[in-house]
């Protein structure tokens, strides 16, 4: 299985992906600056133009799951696809003045919008992790769906020593499997993660050292940010479509963010649109990009082509 680079979550603001563009740019005039600012062979220019494709493909997802988490939250899938349209936007010029720079040929990365937007259910600041009617038991993940991100971002020190949170997670055969999350007795901000899973996969947790007070676990791929704590098998191990139900919720304290690719009209959780009405934090829904559709274009001068391609947002990331 792949493993989701997901070491940017807390991401905030245009700033933060700012500095992804940089970024990508200065990785592009690394590649590219090595290269003769020649046209060289058709052949050669081919596969140029692959490896941008490629690239396009995958720094657009990138943008797109940065986007999906930047901002709390979207007032309307309008709103998300503006941000997306106007990161790649930024993405595309920096690109353009790189490949113009390194071998002279004239790229362009378009975004064409979302085919499908998803839903982030997210307790966006802290607070326990029960849901807007205060119940401890609650699916944040009603309906069957693909989980494309799951990460908590638990306060450890809010937490009741001993007393366990539970996230049960049910694939599409119907087996459960359920990770608990205890602070450590001791009295040290501690985090004991137990799993047990009637898949065929053994269960395996751990004991998660904070950092601060903070302990990030991203269930999907099962590792930790925080820690070198990792649980087994983690959501992209199991079949879905899954469900996801949280038990004891009030035991937990801190964040959550969890990404499907439910449609706004196929919500289920009971939740509300965000922002939430209440004064206290409480979860709610708003919108993620799921599939999204991009146009490329290469043109040395000898070889053009431009391409439309639909790209799958948390498929590898």
């Amino acid at each position: 299985m792949v493993k989701r680079d997901r070491g940017q979550i807390m991401l905030i603001g245009a700033v933060a992906i700012a500095f992804i563009f940089l970024g990508l740019a200065a990785v592009y005039t690394a590649q590219l600056s090595a290269r003769p600012a020649t046209t060289g062979s058709v052949g050669d220019q081919g596969a140029d133009a692959t490896e941008f494709n490629r690239e396009a493909r995958r720094n657009v997802r990138a943008i797109a799951v940065r986007v999906n988490h930047a901002e709390p939250y979207y007032a309307s899938r309008g709103a998300l696809n503006d941000s997306v349209a106007r990161e790649t936007t930024n993405y595309s010029r920096l690109l353009a003045e790189t490949y113009a720079g390194g071998t002279g040929s004239m790229v362009d990365v378009r975004y064409d919008g979302a085919t499908r937007v998803g839903t982030r259910t997210t307790l966006y600041d802290d607070g326990l992790l029960t849901d807007d009617a205060n119940a401890t038991t609650w699916r944040p993940v009603e309906d069957p769906a693909d989980v494309g991100w799951f990460v908590l971002n638990l306060n450890v020190t809010a937490m009741s020593e001993g007393d366990p949170f539970v996230v049960r997670i049910e694939n599409a055969t119907g087996a459960d499997t359920t990770y608990t999350f205890t602070r450590n007795t001791t009295g040290q901000s501690v985090l004991t993660v137990e799993v047990t899973s009637e898949t065929e996969i053994f269960g395996q947790g751990g004991t998660c050292n904070p950092r601060g007070n903070r302990s990030v676990i991203d269930l999907t791929s099962g590792e930790s940010f925080t820690s070198t704590c990792s649980v087994e098998p983690a959501i992209e191990d199991l079949d879905g479509p899954y469900t996801v139900e949280f038990e004891n919720a009030d035991n937990a304290a801190g964040k959550f963010s969890v990404v499907t690719d439910t449609r706004e009209a196929n919500r289920a959780n009971g939740l509300g649109a965000c922002p939430p009405t209440g004064s206290d934090p409480q979860p709610c829904n708003t919108y993620a990009a799921w599939n999204v559709t991009l146009t490329t274009r290469y043109d040395s001068g000898e070889l053009s082509y431009t391409n439309t391609q639909n790209v799958t947002v948390y498929e590898g990331v």
